[in-house]
């Protein structure tokens, strides 16, 4: 699992760099990319939890939301399709997508400066610095996008970048990490 989640950061590295170089192509395209992310979060969960033999480090927690993340990816693929004859709940979907990614960047960030400080605790390392920083940015994005959602619709393929970014480096980081 190790190696898959280094491969799944390199990609998400490079989706990042993309999101960045052209945000309004990404902002065209956030049902697919809402797709692609729910989708392999989903398997990535499911996988972990068949492939891992260890009793103790299996999650049911972590297998559910991955199912359901797999199942919210299919629903998401379906509404994107749905979404190209008509022109009205594109826009509908888009609005609620910009409010949706504002609320996840928010509880992302929270995450991941808990996550710093958790790791920070169990190391004597820095590594958790980088971690914190980006939390940090994160989290006033989401913040951001919360009370200007049309200037987040601007920037959301730079907060997806950012977002993409933080999530390929925690992936390429986790092989790496004690808990």
């Amino acid at each position: 699992m190790k190696v898959f989640n280094c491969i799944l950061g390199v990609f998400a590295i490079l989706g990042a760099i993309y999101c960045i170089c052209f945000p309004g192509v990404t902002f065209l395209n956030t049902g697919w990319i809402i797709t692609v992310l729910l989708g392999a979060w989903g398997f990535c969960a499911i996988f972990d939890y068949f492939s891992n033999s260890n009793e103790a480090e299996k999650s049911k927690s972590r297998a559910g939301m991955g199912t359901l993340g797999l199942i919210a990816g299919i629903a998401a693929a379906v509404i994107s399709v749905l979404s190209i004859f008509s022109v009205v709940p594109l826009a509908i979907i888009d609005t609620i997508m910009l409010y949706l990614f504002a609320g996840w960047f928010i509880i992302s960030g929270v995450m991941s400066i808990s996550g710093a400080f958790r790791v920070k605790k169990t190391t004597s390392s820095k590594s958790w610095v980088l971690t914190l920083i980006l939390g940090i940015l994160v989290l006033l994005a989401g913040i951001y996008g919360c009370f200007h959602p049309l200037l987040m619709a601007r920037t959301e393929g730079l907060l997806i970048g950012i977002y993409l970014m933080t999530y390929g480096i925690r992936l390429i980081c986790s092989p790496f990490e004690k808990y």
